[in-house]
């Protein structure tokens, strides 16, 4: 169990490995500084989009397919591939490749990085930093409703202009009408995303009290990142009638064959509730 500790620690960005104290310090500081960064002018053709995937892909078209309608390049979208091994994602990334989107394999090395590896890993850090624009992450076991705003993308941008402290701006999760057996537990977690006092006090005081929106710590969700080397899970969260669905919340997702194999196949270290114990709370999906 130790030596998994120290894999699963080496595993993660250093913002989960740094005492309160510090990550306290880090944010009071972010809070400081935020007024000099500068503004940043919407250019959808601009932005990149990292789908992270590893055997989940039945949502990928649609996914990918709300990612073309907001103005996103295909050849901008990057399909961060963690080790999948079933023949049917590996046919649904291989068409999206054709399509236009970029496949990227990573390493036996680079995937044990999880979702972290576009901070973790050189080669991804790398580019990233040229980039020098803000770039889209998300899980691909996501659904965009129908009924979420078209405008959501200028919205996740609007905000991170706004407030510049943070390093990102996410969209937010349904969890009305979760159908697993332990979805008062899942809604717990996603409530008390926003009820520590910091994040009360923070959300106050920046966002105001009429606001819908919520500054909070998140981690799985479609997020717009500010370009930064470091990574931190302070983020704002949209209102949320720009909620989407987390599908691994529900008992059809579930039951599903690809699900099946996916929990079969996935990496230890990450995943929906996952069974190593000191994981903690839901993380990626990966």
């Amino acid at each position: 169990m130790a030596l998994e500790q120290q894999v699963w620690k080496r595993s993660r960005p250093l913002w989960f490995r740094l005492p309160r104290l510090a990550r306290i310090g880090w944010i009071l500081v972010a809070v400081a500084l935020g007024p000099w960064r500068r503004r940043l002018r919407l250019a959808p053709d601009c932005i990149r989009a990292l789908l992270l995937v590893r055997d989940l892909y039945s949502p990928l078209p649609g996914l990918v397919e709300s990612l073309l309608q907001q103005g996103l390049r295909a050849q901008h979208i990057l399909l961060l591939d963690s080790g999948s091994t079933n023949p049917t994602c590996l046919a649904t990334l291989a068409a999206l490749e054709q399509s236009g989107c970029r496949w990227i394999r990573l390493s036996p090395q680079e995937q044990r990085f999880g979702p972290y590896a576009p901070w973790l890993s050189r080669r991804l850090r790398a580019q990233i930093r040229g980039w020098r624009y803000p770039y889209l992450v998300s899980d691909p076991d996501l659904a965009l409703p129908t009924s979420i705003p078209s405008d959501w993308l200028a919205q996740l941008f609007s905000m991170l202009n706004q407030h510049r402290s943070v390093l990102k701006v996410a969209l937010p999760l349904t969890i009305s009408d979760i159908t697993l057996q332990n979805s008062a537990a899942i809604k717990a977690h996603e409530e008390g995303l926003n009820c520590q006092t910091a994040y009360r006090l923070l959300s106050r005081c920046l966002l105001g009290k009429s606001s819908e929106a919520t500054i909070c710590t998140t981690d799985t969700t479609l997020a717009l990142y500010r370009p930064a080397q470091f990574f931190s899970t302070l983020s704002i969260r949209l209102p949320l009638r720009y909620a989407i669905k987390h599908l691994p919340w529900y008992t059809e997702f579930c039951a599903s064959c690809e699900y099946h194999y996916y929990q079969a196949h996935k990496l230890n270290l990450f995943g929906e509730w996952s069974s190593v114990k000191h994981a903690g709370p839901p993380d990626h999906v990966v």
